[in-house]
């Protein structure tokens, strides 16, 4: 029996970390959920994830900027694909944004909401699953 890859959601929204949750196990994925940017971090060094979505505003406007940093800065996640997730319209001016040198990478950045065919395939295109 092949282990399930593992996800990480940092999200301070309860709601959409449950519902979120239960698509990614319908979808096969064992999910490990945060509610805040500390405690992201902290699972991210315990379970060692596949691939982590993070929301990008929660205590604070930047806290998912923080938690990205943090998150790139570990051995295990310069690699690792990385989600950044916003309900901020992130069209118009920001379309356009080059972030500076010293920004970390981020492998896509999502819109909320987002449907969950849409999810699991970026999530399968970012992990390599056919």
């Amino acid at each position: 029996m092949t282990a399930k890859q593992k996800i990480l959601l940092i999200d301070d929204d309860k709601d959409f970390l449950f519902a979120t949750k239960l698509i990614l196990e319908k979808g096969g994925y064992e999910v490990f959920l945060a509610e805040d940017g500390k405690t992201g971090v902290e699972m991210w060094k315990s379970i060692n994830p596949d691939l982590a979505i993070i929301d990008m505003m929660m205590e604070t406007w930047g806290e998912g900027f923080s938690v990205l940093n943090k998150i790139r800065a570990t051995d295990t996640g310069k690699e690792t694909p990385l989600f950044m997730l916003s309900a901020v319209d992130l069209q118009g001016p920001y379309q356009s944004f080059e972030p500076p040198p010293e920004f970390p990478t981020v492998n896509k950045v999502l819109q909320k909401p987002i449907k969950a065919d849409d999810l699991l395939g970026y999530i399968r295109q970012a992990l390599g699953v056919k």
